[in-house]
């Protein structure tokens, strides 16, 4: 079942009540807070072994953190473990249809230890959570909560997909705000200059015939091919070997499939790979920039700005997900 976390949201009512400091609240054996709400349930109370289910908000001081309302209930085991200063002290004292209001003070909760003052990075000494819980149903047999969580899963999903498209929209925005700043301070500062120049000597110097594309990929096409273009949105299965510029020396190679200009590998790759076709071969020669940047991964063979080659084949474009090619077996 769900644990109820610190990331909850106050009903709006009890919310300003609470917020004008007009409710005489009692305190638990741990020292929580608390005040109840009585509904018109006629239920007995939640007993040790039900499982609760509510809808639950919270505040941090007057900041709104988070809301279950317009998304899934919490469901929680009422149990003697984990109650120490929490909500859920709450819970056995409450029935079908009542509320409550809890508040949790952050240096009490700070003394828990570090992994709580992490959990908390949001908030400081001095403040307070303030979370408000709705029981909708108390249930005394576990598999019938079972079936209850499951059904509201099913019917949350489409929320939860929506929401998470929409977080990774945001994230990638960031990602690409971050990134172009980078690129106009290393732009300022002569580096791209510099890495382009570098290429462009040695593919000179190999009689290369490379074209150039984006921020700054060469593209040496060997064949083009004839199937369905490499763009931005498909979906690309790429045979690939990776070396490093400046020693011709293997890094890498292998089959990987992936959603090409959806951030998903070196900024590189998803522009030099467009130029191809389903079938197409070639090189792609990247500067630094475009590869791993300043800081690349620990333990990896690459150096801050380190130029790379890589030749690639095409072998699957597609509008839709690709499997992993499978690697093969060793002998």
């Amino acid at each position: 079942m769900k644990r109820l976390n610190y990331l909850s949201l106050i009903v709006a009512v009890l919310t300003l009540t609470v917020a004008c400091n007009k409710v005489s609240y009692k305190k638990t054996k741990t020292g929580l807070l608390y005040k109840i709400y009585p509904g018109n349930g006629k239920d007995s109370l939640a007993k040790l072994g039900n499982v609760v289910k509510f809808q639950v908000t919270a505040k941090l001081n007057d900041s709104l953190i988070y809301t279950s309302y317009g998304k899934m209930p919490a469901y929680e085991l009422i149990s003697e473990q984990g109650n120490d200063y929490h909500v859920r002290e709450l819970f056995p004292m409450m029935r079908k249809g009542d509320s409550a209001v809890s508040v949790q003070m952050v240096d009490t909760l700070f003394r828990k230890g570090p992994e709580v003052q992490q959990q908390l990075s949001f908030a400081k000494r001095g403040d307070r959570i303030i979370t408000s819980i709705y029981i909708l149903e108390v249930f005394k047999v576990d598999s019938i909560a079972r079936a209850d969580f499951n059904a509201e899963m099913e019917k949350d999903k489409p929320r939860q997909a929506k929401e998470q498209e929409e977080q990774m929209a945001k994230m990638k925005k960031e990602a690409k705000e971050k990134q172009d700043k980078e690129d106009l301070e290393l732009e300022k500062s002569g580096e791209i200059a510099k890495e382009l120049k570098e290429i462009e000597a040695l593919l000179a110097s190999k009689n290369i015939n490379a074209q150039k594309t984006g921020k700054g990929t060469y593209v040496y096409i060997q064949e083009k091919g004839t199937g369905p273009q490499a763009a931005s949105g498909k979906y690309l299965t790429v045979k690939y070997t990776g070396k490093l510029l400046d020693t011709d020396s293997t890094f890498q190679s292998n089959a990987y499939s992936f959603k090409l200009g959806d951030q998903e590998v070196i900024r590189g790759w998803d522009e030099g790979l467009q130029l191809f076709n389903k079938g197409g071969k070639g090189t792609l020669f990247v500067p630094g920039f475009l590869a791993y940047g300043a800081n690349p991964n620990p333990g990896s063979p690459f150096k801050p700005f380190q130029a790379l080659k890589f030749d690639v084949e095409i072998l699957e474009v597609s509008d839709t997900l690709l499997p992993q090619p499978t690697p093969p077996q060793q002998r």
